[in-house]
Order: structure tokens, then C-alpha cells, then sequence
């Protein structure tokens, strides 16, 4: 992280975000449309953009019509903030200018470090015996879990960057998640939703590893919530931290879970202009009075004991990967 980098007053703007490994190959690289995507989705999810968004669909042209509110508040959004920025208003600030300027660029990247707990591609993932793949996103009333497939950076005018994890999210259908009796929670990892709506903000995650669930098999794996311990914000301790390299919880990756080519597809498309999962944009804050039962270990990355003794451990360095 720079030293004296800019700090923006945006609540989807975070300075515990850090991007890591060399960028991904030209197949994960942006087009202009996925660009603007991705921006609507910063857009609608913001919480300092509420007011304009409700503004906007009480239009009379709008009159709610979510289907017109998506294709055109970008635009107007654009224009109210070059109009109102002399005006004194108390919902315009110069970030939500920048914002509505829309992203100069998009990076994407392999690795991502979210106040101290460090992410990593399904791709790279699957070639090392550790797992950080594993995400899950709050909503109301229902948690979403997937892998990651990309860590994006959107760099808008000034410096300003939104993280997002572009995910692939599982059915969160009865027939795909099921807890028993003890409350573990297995999911159909061979399953797959909500492809039209893959981002969620890089601050919104919690690390998620996945263990074979050996009454059900085949692709169902029981998903258990990484709490790491000992990670404080640097805006709480009130001094700058550096970015750590130490991985989070990782378990052996002998999970299994299937690629992209072989997901089966659940979403009836037909009809459907966009699914979009109810988020719920909460930062992640480590309790740091929470008991353990082990008070002796402050280490950040935690091995379970090794099940694959005759497979040698993968040292690579992700600075230097080369996709």
C-alpha cells in the first residue's frame, strides 16, 4: 500500500484492501461492457448513492420501472453530480463526482489481502495444496457461497479504486444447501447461480474453506467460515499496519470442487433481464476479545496435519506468477 495514498470518504472505498500476483491473463481481462457493468453494480450498491437512486425511480418517466432505472441512472447520475457540485447540496461530494465519472481502467488480479486475510483465485487455487478460495456474502435473510474467480480493481479519476471479488456463486436452492442435525452446512458445489450477477465488494466477504461431505459425496462439501484471530484495522489501532504476507486458515485442497466446465447450469434465463442477489455491504471486523482454546497460537496461517505426505509443498511465489 502506498505510504501517503489518497484517502477517499466512500464506504466502498477501503484502504485494507491490497491486490496481489501478477495480473491475470488476457482471457480475464475487461471489456469496455463488462467495465460499465461492474460500475453499475458499484453504482446501485453504494450506500452514499441511495438518495440519488430513489430520486430517480420516483421520476415520473421511471414511475419504479426497475427495468428503465437500470439501463438509465448511471447516465443521469452522471449529469446530476456535474450540475449540483457548485450547488451546496448536502448528498453530492467530490468522491460520488469521481464515481460518476465512471472507472478510467479495470486491473484484475489473482490475489487480494482483506485486512489481513489473504484471497486467491479458483484457478491458482486449485494448483496448491492450501485452500483461499472460499467466499461467502451476507444478504438479508440468506448467505451466498461460491469461490472466487478474479479479484477486480476499478480505478476511477484521481487514484480512486473499488475493490470487487468477481465470484462464482452456488445454487442456494433447498435442494442445494442442506444443514443437519449438528448444524453443518453442506452445499452441491456442481451447481451454479446468479451468473449475471458474479461481484460483491472485496470489504463484504468472509474466507470460506470446503471439506468433503462424506455422508452425501460426490460434489457436496460441508462449508466451514474462517475466523481468523489477532487481525486488528489499522484505522482502530490508529497507526499503519503493512500488508501481511502470512495466508489466513487454510485446509489441504482435496476438496475437489468442480470448474467452470463441468457447472451445471440451474437459472431459467428465459424472460429474465437481471438476477440480482440481495447484498448486504458489511465490512468484516474480527472480535479481538474472542476466546479460543488454544491461546498459545498467534500465528495468522494455521496448517491442518498433512494428508497428502507424499505430495511435496507448493512454494511458489506469487509475485512470481506468470499466467
Amino acid at each position: 500500500m502506498e505510504e501517503h495514498a489518497p484517502r477517499f470518504n466512500l464506504s466502498i472505498v477501503s484502504s485494507d484492501v491490497e491486490v496481489g500476483g501478477a495480473r491475470l491473463s488476457a482471457e480475464y481481462a475487461f471489456s469496455d461492457e463488462e467495465i460499465a457493468i461492474a460500475h453499475w453494480w458499484v453504482l446501485i450498491n453504494c450506500e452514499e448513492v441511495k438518495y440519488w437512486k430513489e430520486l430517480h425511480l420516483n421520476f415520473p418517466e421511471v414511475d419504479g420501472d426497475l427495468e428503465y432505472h437500470n439501463m438509465t441512472f448511471a447516465n443521469y447520475f452522471r449529469t446530476w453530480m456535474d450540475m449540483i457540485k457548485s450547488d451546496d447540496n448536502p448528498n453530492w461530494s467530490h468522491e460520488l463526482l469521481l464515481l460518476a465519472m465512471q472507472p478510467q481502467r479495470a486491473r484484475v488480479y489473482p490475489t487480494c489481502t482483506v485486512n489481513g486475510v489473504k484471497f486467491v483465485s479458483e484457478e491458482r487455487d486449485s494448483r496448491r495444496r492450501t485452500q483461499n478460495s472460499g467466499v461467502m456474502a451476507k444478504g438479508h435473510g440468506l448467505d451466498y457461497y461460491g469461490v472466487l474467480h478474479s479479484v477486480v480493481e476499478l480505478v476511477y479519476a484521481e487514484g480512486m479504486k473499488v475493490h470487487l471479488f468477481k465470484c462464482r456463486w452456488f445454487d442456494t436452492g433447498a435442494q442445494s444447501m442442506k444443514m443437519d442435525q449438528y448444524g453443518n452446512l453442506s452445499v452441491n458445489t456442481a451447481t451454479s447461480a446468479y451468473e449475471d450477477d458474479p461481484f460483491v465488494f472485496a470489504t463484504s466477504v468472509k474466507q470460506v474453506f470446503y471439506l468433503d461431505d462424506l455422508a452425501k459425496g460426490d460434489a457436496w462439501k460441508i462449508a466451514n467460515i474462517v475466523h481468523p484471530r489477532n487481525i486488528y484495522r489499522a484505522a482502530t489501532l490508529g497507526v499503519t499496519i503493512p500488508g501481511p504476507e502470512a495466508d489466513a486458515y487454510q485446509e489441504p485442497n482435496a476438496v475437489g470442487i468442480h470448474d467452470v466446465a463441468t457447472v451445471r447450469q440451474n437459472n431459467d434465463k428465459h424472460g429474465r433481464v437481471l438476477r440480482i442477489r440481495d447484498e448486504d455491504s458489511t465490512f468484516i471486523d474480527v472480535d479481538p476479545n474472542e476466546e479460543t482454546d488454544d491461546d498459545s497460537d498467534d500465528e495468522l496461517r494455521h496448517r491442518l496435519p498433512d494428508i497428502n505426505s507424499d505430495t511435496e509443498e507448493d512454494s511458489s511465489d506469487d509475485s512470481d506468477y506468470e499466467p
